[in-house]
């Protein structure tokens, strides 16, 4: 792929120029994006999916029974008040998706040095050293140090940056809401005392449509990360440019 000038790091942009550059790096190089990502958006969409069937299978009924009758009947204390399934499924999540943002993170090493984004050497994607715990400290570490100093561009990038990225997973979400509704309803009936009425596969059918949900959604959140890139870069190019002024 021939290097973008445009597309370069090192460079002052506008908020506006720093999303949409963004994003524009993340659909030019989606291909090699997803080649080299799609192992980890698969364990970040089971995750996704292991992670919301226990809120609705294990959490949902017992919030919908307090709030129908007040307190727990004996016939439902079967159900967990703390489920460590549910709890575990959320932090198993939480590590799929750091794991997929390591993606992002070995791109963004590669793009700031050679303007270039590269190809995985095979299928099952093949980019050394896709963890990379030490990026999250200096990360961190940046944002304290620089970052607050400039905080009008990072929060003015990532509040648009995330209600684009709401709008898509609501998008994305959607059958969410129909099962979690189905639910609500079914377990409101039988905090009444009528049969629950769900058929014996549906757990299974929820799950592997949220399988498929949170696949798409991984890439959604994954481009994200893009305009938060270039928000750095700008940042970094103020700070040069201020002290090459002040020598």
């Amino acid at each position: 792929m021939e290097k973008n000038e445009d597309l370069r790091l090192q460079k002052t942009r506008s908020t506006r120029a720093i999303i949409s550059d963004g994003y524009r790096l993340y659909t030019k190089n989606f291909k090699r994006l997803f080649r080299a990502s799609w192992p980890m958006a698969v364990i970040y969409a089971l995750m996704f999916a292991l992670m919301t069937s226990r809120v609705i299978y294990d959490v949902l009924p017992l919030v919908t029974i307090l709030a129908t009758e007040g307190t727990l009947s004996s016939q439902w204390m079967d159900i967990p008040v703390a489920c460590p399934l549910c709890m575990l499924s959320i932090l198993l999540f939480a590590v799929s998706a750091l794991l997929l943002a390591s993606c992002g993170f070995w791109a963004f090493r590669s793009h700031k040095v050679t303007s270039d984004i590269p190809r995985a050497m095979h299928w099952w994607g093949v980019w050394p050293g896709k963890w990379y715990p030490g990026m999250l400290w200096k990360g961190i570490r940046w944002f304290f140090t620089v970052g607050l100093r400039h905080l009008g561009i990072l929060f003015a990038t990532l509040l648009i940056t995330m209600i684009i990225t709401m709008l898509l997973t609501l998008f994305c979400e959607f059958p969410a809401f129909i099962i979690g509704t189905a639910n609500i309803k079914a377990y409101m009936g039988a905090a009444m005392g009528d049969p629950l009425g769900m058929p014996d596969y549906l757990p299974t059918l929820t799950f592997i449509a949220f399988a498929i949900a949170g696949f798409v959604q991984a890439y959604v959140h994954l481009a994200t990360l893009f305009p938060l890139y270039y928000a750095y870069g700008s940042i970094e190019t103020l700070v040069k440019e201020k002290k090459a002024i002040n020598i």
